[in-house]
């Protein structure tokens, strides 16, 4: 693997035209899975300056639904890609139709209970009865080469896979966060171009983020290094600092970039 660019060494100017920070959410705004002070402010300030946050998570929609709405930022994006909940209106947009959801989820319930005949440590995550467009179930005690296999499977069965550093996904192919972050922006946010706009996440669930096709400033917090490896697509970009203090690395240095442009 080629050494990524560490943010630090970038000219700042290359930042101060940054209008739109879209976000994964764990590992990524997090530190040790929570929400610091700091990362609250580093909202806080984005959100003075103009700048819009899009969070764009794996997480389920009936956690979303909640996050959207209490948090400093313009909307989420759940489930890779499979909702969004604009900040203003509780009312998600739904980025992957699903015609019958109670077939839909029979239809995910039915694929995992297969995966579980071959792999029987894995678990169902506790926040399935929240979720519409996938289904989850934990990352922890898996190997490289078993979510390879899991993933493979998967894509037998006719669905998608994912992981992140939590969770495992099976989810509707063709679902994930840069299809359903491009019709965001698309249908709310067509003001901006796409060197307005900023991606990070931290693992193998962001990648498809950090396509340069799509996305050609993209920033990895410190962490994502110990998934490079596994990553088809690498961030343009990586902070020193790992987890929520690598967010706000990147907070600082987009306001301090646009602080310069205008001074």
């Amino acid at each position: 693997m080629n050494r990524h660019q560490q943010l630090s060494e970038v000219a700042s100017t290359y930042f101060s035209n940054i209008r739109l920070v879209a976000t994964d959410m764990d590992g990524t705004l997090t530190s040790g899975g929570k929400f610091t002070q700091a990362l609250l402010q580093a909202l806080e300030d984005l959100a003075a300056d103009g700048i819009q946050v899009l969070i764009v998570t794996g997480r389920s929609a009936g956690w979303v639904s909640g996050l959207s709405s209490l948090m400093p930022v313009a909307g989420a994006v759940a489930e890779n890609g499979g909702l969004f909940y604009p900040s203003a209106n509780l009312k998600p947009l739904a980025l992957t139709p699903i015609p019958d959801l109670a077939h839909h989820r029979h239809h995910l319930a039915t694929t995992f209970k297969q995966l579980q005949s071959k792999f029987p440590q894995i678990q169902e995550s506790a926040d399935n009865r929240f979720r519409i467009t996938d289904w989850t179930f934990d990352v922890d005690s898996l190997t490289p080469n078993e979510l390879k296999t899991l993933g493979n499977l998967c894509q037998q069965m006719g669905w998608g896979f994912t992981y992140s550093n939590v969770q495992c996904h099976i989810k509707p192919q063709g679902q994930d966060k840069a299809v359903g972050l491009l019709q965001v922006l698309r249908e709310y946010f067509p003001e901006y171009s796409s060197s307005q706009v900023v991606t990070v996440g931290d693992s193998p669930n962001d990648e498809s983020l950090f396509d340069r096709r799509y996305f050609p400033i993209s920033v990895g917090v410190a962490n994502v290094v110990e998934y490079a490896n596994q990553l088809q697509h690498q961030p343009a970009y990586v902070t020193t600092a790992a987890e929520g203090e690598g967010f706000c690395e990147l907070s600082s240095y987009i306001l301090q970039s646009r602080s310069k442009q205008s001074s």
